[in-house]
């Protein structure tokens, strides 16, 4: 085979026009399939734009998103711790309260001595209520001094009533718990006249070790604390826990005792009678007595 020119002629030829053939197709197909792509992007470009944008997919290194829009959850309201009394642990039902001394709250006297009555399975039970006073019908704080027989056993109070029995001179069963209240009576102090009746109570729980029903009872006890403080006591064994400071209410109008002359009552304390001092008497010294000599005649 000879070639001639720039014509190529023979199995050559037909080779290399099939070739050019293909490629140009291949060609023409890579531009089709390049327009088609660029139309369908083109084409979801406004869909993306109108769509909303989505947070990204947490990874496990974040923390989950939060809606704030969701209710939230409710707290339980905390619970308030129920005081409890007596061998049974029952529930104290209606807790101590400051309003048997709204009618005696005085200006410069934030302090308080309240004297009360319970029922209890014998007669009932006296004792002091003491402290600060608080807003409304509230105790700022507040302490309880009274006399009984140590313990629970029913057995040791039988026993005082006979002879006496070791006693306490803390809050008993039903102390603090208003249910069981018989009677009351509150009288206000400054802080110098609370200072003493503190102290005096102090004294009397740390030396009062005994009970007896028939000579040093809680009426006993009470009257003393009573005295101290200016107050007009009746008598302690002659009547019961209830009658007794319904009775010290009445001998104590407005805090003072009815008579202003009660032997016990400190704010008007008598000067001791004075007499008039006499002159002593005059010392004479005697004088010998002179005797008539007879007349000589």
């Amino acid at each position: 085979m000879q070639a001639r020119g720039r014509y190529v002629s023979g199995p050559s030829a037909l080779l290399g026009t099939a070739a050019l053939a293909a490629a140009i197709s291949f060609s023409s197909g890579a531009i089709a399939q390049s327009v088609s792509a660029q139309a369908a992007a083109a084409a979801a470009a406004p869909a993306q734009a109108s769509a909303p944008a989505q947070a990204p997919a947490a990874s496990s290194g974040t923390l989950p998103a939060v809606n704030v829009n969701a209710e939230k959850p409710q707290q339980k309201p905390a619970q308030r711790q129920v005081k409890r009394q007596g061998p049974n642990r029952e529930p104290i039902k209606i807790p101590v309260n400051a309003s048997g001394c709204k009618s005696v709250r005085a200006p410069g006297k934030p302090y308080f001595v309240e004297f009360r009555s319970r029922t209890a399975v014998s007669y009932g039970h006296t004792f002091v209520v003491h402290g600060r006073l608080g807003e409304g019908n509230r105790y700022a704080s507040y302490q309880i001094a009274g006399l009984h027989p140590k313990g629970d056993d029913p057995n040791v109070y039988m026993q005082g009533m006979m002879v006496p029995v070791e006693s306490e001179t803390g809050p008993s069963w039903g102390d603090e718990d208003e249910q069981y209240l018989t009677a009351r009576f509150c009288v206000t102090l400054t802080e110098a006249e609370y200072r003493k009746a503190l102290a005096y109570i102090k004294t009397l729980q740390a030396t009062k070790k005994t009970w007896h029903a028939t000579t040093y009872n809680c009426n006993a006890f009470a009257a003393d604390i009573a005295r101290h403080i200016g107050l007009d006591s009746p008598n302690p064994n002659m009547y019961l826990p209830q009658a007794f400071i319904t009775r010290m209410a009445d001998l104590n109008k407005g805090g003072k005792p009815n008579n202003p002359f009660a032997a016990n009552f400190s704010g008007f304390q008598q000067a001791p009678a004075t007499q008039p001092q006499r002159r002593a008497p005059v010392q004479r010294t005697a004088q010998p007595r002179q005797t008539q000599q007879p007349t000589q005649q």
